[in-house]
This record gives structure tokens, C-alpha cells and sequence, in this order.
């Protein structure tokens, strides 16, 4: 690659200043808020008896599903035989199933079983809810902009409309 090029793809230093200061301010958003958002999903984890990591993989198989254990392993970066072991504990409970791959007997697939998706989604609900309530002392206007900007920052990240948002 050419310095021409290698200067055409660089990010600018303007772009990488305001970057930096945004990230600046979303830290300090995520300060303010982490207390209710974990608070809130510690006693979800806790009401089901899950460990952080098996919550991730329910988020993970309820956004990628079906995956292999390799494929979920990769995603969670552990190891097969530790994310095998997660999975066989996610399905002895039922929040997940395995299923034969048809395109490789030999292999199986993992998805989240309707209680799996019940769990995440009442997880969901509870982290809208530490954002309820630590916005809503806000005015409606700032609110409003706050959405409208973040809705902005998404399109941009994610052009696709139809791709789900990781």
C-alpha cells in the first residue's frame, strides 16, 4: 500500500479526537448508570441461579443461534471442553437443547429452549429497567435528543437494517 493510500484510509486525527472524547463521556455515562444496570441484572442472575458466563451464552445463542460448541466457545472465549461442560449444565437445566447438525451428523447444535429465551428476555427487562430509572429524572427534551442521537450512532455502525445488532 502506498502512503497515499495508507493516508486515505487512516483515520483522521480530528475523527480519532472526538472519538476519544466520546468514549471519555460514555465512560463516565456508564459510571453513573452501572450501579442500577447491575444491580438489577445481579438479582436476575441470582433469581435464576446463573453464573455470568451462562447468562452471556444465552444472549449469545438467543442472537447467533444455532451454533455449534466450537462456534459458542469462540464467542465466549473459553475452551470446547469448558463450554461443552456450560452447555451440558444449560441443558440438564433447560434453558438450552442440542440438536443433531444436518449437514455433519457428527455434530451437534446448540439453541436457547423457550425457558432460555424467557430468562434473557426477563434479563432484558431488567436492564431497560436500570436505564428507566436512571433517566427518567431527565427532561422529555434531552431524553428525545439523547434517543435521536444514539438511533444516528447505530445506523452508522450498523447500515444494515435487517442485521441484528450484536
Amino acid at each position: 500500500m502506498s502512503e497515499i493510500e495508507a493516508q486515505a484510509n487512516a483515520p483522521n486525527a480530528a475523527t480519532r479526537t472526538d472519538a476519544a472524547e466520546f468514549g471519555q463521556e460514555m465512560r463516565r455515562l456508564h459510571r453513573l448508570i452501572s450501579s442500577y444496570v447491575l444491580l438489577n441484572m445481579q438479582g436476575g442472575l441470582q433469581d435464576h441461579d446463573l453464573t455470568f458466563t451462562q447468562m452471556t451464552a444465552l444472549h449469545q445463542l438467543r442472537a447467533q443461534a444455532p451454533l455449534t460448541v466450537t462456534a459458542l466457545a469462540e464467542r465466549l472465549r473459553l475452551s470446547v471442553p469448558a463450554t461443552s461442560h456450560l452447555v451440558e449444565r444449560l441443558v440438564r437445566r433447560g434453558l438450552a437443547q442440542r440438536r443433531e447438525n444436518p449437514g455433519n451428523r457428527r455434530e451437534k447444535l446448540v439453541v436457547p429452549s423457550e425457558q432460555g429465551l424467557k430468562v434473557v428476555a426477563r434479563m432484558d427487562e431488567l436492564f431497560t429497567g436500570a436505564y428507566i430509572t436512571a433517566f427518567s429524572g431527565l427532561p422529555p427534551e434531552t431524553i428525545r435528543a439523547a434517543t435521536s442521537s444514539i438511533r444516528a450512532l447505530l445506523a452508522e455502525l450498523f447500515p444494515d437494517a435487517s442485521q441484528e445488532i450484536p
